[in-house]
C-alpha cells in the first residue's frame, strides 16, 4: 500500500513539473485552450466607409439623403451634392458606418420625407425610394 502512495505522489509531481516546463498541455489541467477563449471574445464592430447606390423613384426630387449607423451621434449629413431629379440614381458615399443594418432618411422637393430603418448594405448596397 505504502509503495502505491509513493508512484501517486511521483506521478502527481513529475506531472506538474512536465506542466511547469510545457511538456504536457494546461488542457490536462481542465483548462481551455488559448484558441477556444480568443474565439469565444466579441470583437467590437469596425467603422467602415461604404459606397451605396441611391435610386430615386419616386416623382420628386430627393434633397436631403443620409444614412443612420447604429452607433450614430445625432445629426447626420447630407451625403447628396446636389438633388436628386426623379427617375436618377447615383452612387454616394456614407462614412464611418458600423455594422450592416442601417437606416436611411430622404426629404424630397414636393415637402415630403420618408425614412426607414433595417436596411443591410452589405447584403444589397441599393436603396430605391419609391412612391
Amino acid at each position: 500500500m505504502r509503495n502505491i502512495k509513493i508512484r501517486a505522489g511521483l506521478f502527481f509531481c513529475a506531472l506538474a513539473v512536465m506542466m511547469s516546463l510545457g511538456v504536457v498541455s494546461s488542457q490536462a489541467a481542465g483548462e481551455k485552450p488559448a484558441k477556444a477563449k480568443a474565439a469565444t471574445a466579441k470583437k467590437a464592430p469596425v467603422a467602415r466607409d461604404v459606397v451605396l447606390t441611391l435610386n430615386n423613384q419616386r416623382k420628386s426630387s430627393v434633397v436631403f439623403f443620409t444614412v443612420i449607423g447604429k452607433d450614430s451621434s445625432g445629426q447626420e449629413p447630407n451625403l447628396l451634392k446636389d438633388a436628386l431629379a426623379a427617375g436618377k440614381s447615383i452612387k454616394v458615399k456614407a462614412k464611418a458606418v458600423t455594422g450592416c443594418a442601417v437606416s436611411v432618411a430622404a426629404d424630397f422637393e414636393d415637402g415630403s420625407s420618408v425614412e426607414a430603418t433595417g436596411i443591410d448594405l452589405c447584403k444589397d448596397p441599393v436603396v430605391k425610394l419609391v412612391d
